[in-house]
């Protein structure tokens, strides 16, 4: 009963961006104003509701929300071409991954696989820890800090590979440093025999939830790795761009970073 309540006032006030008062409210949603009351304040403590005077309208944190909606459904639309194309440059295969911050893991959705007959392939709808894969360092790298900091504290850092990284001060160091250059890389520490490529996609607000990948039979990947690197830095800002996002100057300033060598004694191998 709470969670449609909740659906419905954020409808109703979507309805009226001048906002209502609390009887009104009530009255539309025929709740007592107890209940509507307690409704209105935790979705106005969270930013998801702001009050003015005695009228009710929809919070910042609302229109981040619709924003992020709108975004997962247009990135399936909007990067489908960035995705051809990283194929046909790279000749390795494409793939975009989505954090799922519920089960502290990522998603692949969608792949286009390269068309050599040595490859690499994936199932859609696979998921990664994210601590371990090229992709899930990128999506760390741009969660709130706190967020990432908690992850870091509470994920079973089991290797999958002879190659994985599990102390937590390193991964700390590896995803502040895939922060800093917009980039991360991984050499076997998924799966023994591939090398990961990947870069963020921001939304218009800047939120990060979803990475561009490209994935490559390891020896491939270790021959290009530096062309790589540019080529999914490149089309992730494109695919960013394409999505209304407009980069400020500490994206800059990341930017100026990324175009930066990526120090040996820190590659993840």
């Amino acid at each position: 009963m709470a969670v449609t309540r909740v659906l419905r006032l954020l409808r109703i006030l979507a309805d009226r961006p001048a906002g209502l008062a609390l009887t009104p409210l009530c009255l539309a949603l025929n709740a007592p104003k107890t209940s509507v009351l307690s409704l209105l304040r935790g979705l106005t403590a969270h930013g998801y509701l702001q009050r003015s005077n005695d009228l009710y309208e929809l919070g910042p944190e609302a229109f981040s929300l619709g924003a992020s909606l709108v975004s997962a459904r247009s990135l399936d639309v909007v990067a489908l071409p960035f995705l051809r194309e990283a194929v046909a440059r790279s000749g390795e295969t494409a793939l975009i991954a989505r954090i799922d911050r519920t089960a502290d893991r990522l998603v692949y959705n969608p792949i286009f696989e390269s068309t050599r007959t040595i490859r690499y392939a994936v199932p859609v709808g696979t998921t990664r820890p994210l601590f371990a894969s090229s992709a899930g360092r990128v999506l760390l790298a741009f969660q709130e800090e706190a967020w990432r900091r908690d992850y870091l504290r509470r994920a079973d850092l089991r290797a999958m590979t002879e190659h994985s990284v599990t102390d937590p001060a390193q991964l700390a160091r590896i995803i502040e440093e895939a922060r800093v250059r917009g980039v991360a890389v991984t050499f076997g520490e998924v799966t023994p025999d591939v090398a990961g490529f990947s870069a963020p996609i921001f939304e218009p607000d800047g939120r990060v939830n979803a990475a561009l990948i490209i994935a490559a039979p390891i020896e491939r990947g270790r021959a290009v790795a530096d062309a790589l690197q540019h080529l999914v830095m490149e089309l992730a800002a494109s695919i960013s761009g394409a999505l209304g996002y407009r980069a400020g100057p500490e994206s800059r300033e990341v930017a100026t970073n990324q175009a930066r060598p990526m120090p040996q004694t820190r590659r993840s191998r």
